[in-house]
This record gives C-alpha cells, sequence and structure tokens, in this order.
C-alpha cells in the first residue's frame, strides 16, 4: 500500500488517527525538540521577543502621536454614534492604559529575554510577573472607572479579562518564586 511505503520511507515516524480513523496525520519525529526549540537563540522565546519589541516601539509610537490621532479621529466622525467618551476623558484614559501596557510589554521583554538565554527560573521573573500582575490589575481598574462614566459592553469584558489576567500573573509570579527556590537548591546540591 502507499501508506506502508511512506511509512517504510520516513525512519520510523509518529502516525496518529483521529477518533474515526479517516484522516492521518503524520508527524516526524527525529529527535525531541528538532523542530522547535522554546529556549536560545533562533527559538520560540527569541521570536516572541522580537514581536514583543515590535509591539513596545508600536505602543511608544503611539503613545507619542496619540493627542494628534485622536483629535483627527473626533473630526472625522463627530457624532455620538462613534464617541460618547468626552475628549479629555478619553486622552487621559488612553495615555493611562498605553503606560501600562507598555509596562507590561517591558516586563514580558524581560522575562522573555531570561527565557532566551536559558534561565527561565531566575529570581527576576518572579518579580517581572508580580510586576504585569499588578499593571494588569491597575488596568483592569481604569477600565472599571470608564465603565462608571461611559459603560459599554466592551469595556465591561476588558475590565475582567485584564482582573482574570491580573490573577492569573500573581499566580505565575509564586511558581516561578518557588520554582527559582528549588533550582537554587538543585544547583547547590550539583
Amino acid at each position: 500500500m502507499l501508506i506502508n511505503n511512506n511509512l517504510s520511507n520516513i525512519n520510523k515516524n509518529l502516525l496518529l488517527f483521529n477518533s474515526c480513523g479517516s484522516m492521518i496525520i503524520y508527524i516526524f519525529v527525529r529527535k525531541a525538540g528538532s523542530f522547535m526549540r522554546v529556549i536560545g537563540k533562533a527559538s520560540l522565546s527569541f521570536f516572541v521577543r522580537i514581536l514583543t519589541d515590535v509591539l513596545i516601539v508600536g505602543n511608544i509610537g503611539t503613545l507619542i502621536f496619540l493627542p494628534w490621532v485622536l483629535r483627527f479621529l473626533y473630526d472625522l466622525w463627530l457624532t455620538k454614534a462613534y464617541f460618547q467618551e468626552d475628549y479629555t476623558f478619553m486622552i487621559w484614559f488612553l495615555y493611562v492604559c498605553g503606560m501600562l501596557t507598555l509596562t507590561v510589554l517591558v516586563f514580558g521583554h524581560l522575562i522573555l529575554r531570561t527565557i532566551e538565554k536559558g534561565q527561565p527560573f531566575d529570581f527576576k521573573n518572579s518579580l517581572y510577573f508580580r510586576y504585569v500582575g499588578i499593571s494588569f490589575l491597575l488596568l483592569s481598574a481604569a477600565f472599571f472607572i470608564k465603565l462608571f462614566f461611559y459603560g459599554t459592553i466592551l469595556t465591561f469584558f476588558c475590565a475582567g479579562f485584564f482582573l482574570i489576567f491580573a490573577l492569573l500573573a500573581v499566580i505565575m509570579s509564586e511558581v516561578f518564586r518557588q520554582a527559582s527556590l528549588i533550582w537554587e537548591e538543585h544547583q547547590l546540591t550539583i
């Protein structure tokens, strides 16, 4: 059969079937981690860090040009259907959220940098996650404040999501703190 010939040509690849057995998916397994490295140079953490760097530059550019862009949008769509918020409120809200987002991105960059260097259990990562959690908590508070003045469903969902992200970041902070302590003990026993 064609499948058996292909399997014999491919050195011990893993063949998976879905629950019906109708679809065949080949996963080429040469050795563990040969296709995608997570830690190190030219790895997943490296590419995500580069993406984070691009987002940091975009965030800074947005914060610099925010007054002009927001004024242009208010002049272009000066109707109650698009903007219910006051211009002054909106500029302050966007600056606060932009600065908090910038802090999340910078600490994310620092976390990815230590992971890229092969030190994921560095004690600094637990502190970085704690700062990310605080930033997400402040973002959630900003959206809850906006909810009281200009309530929309999207504002409510953003406030809830940022609160969940804050809690997850605090949990990750504790996980990385305990992992760094165990890693230090492991390094001392060797």
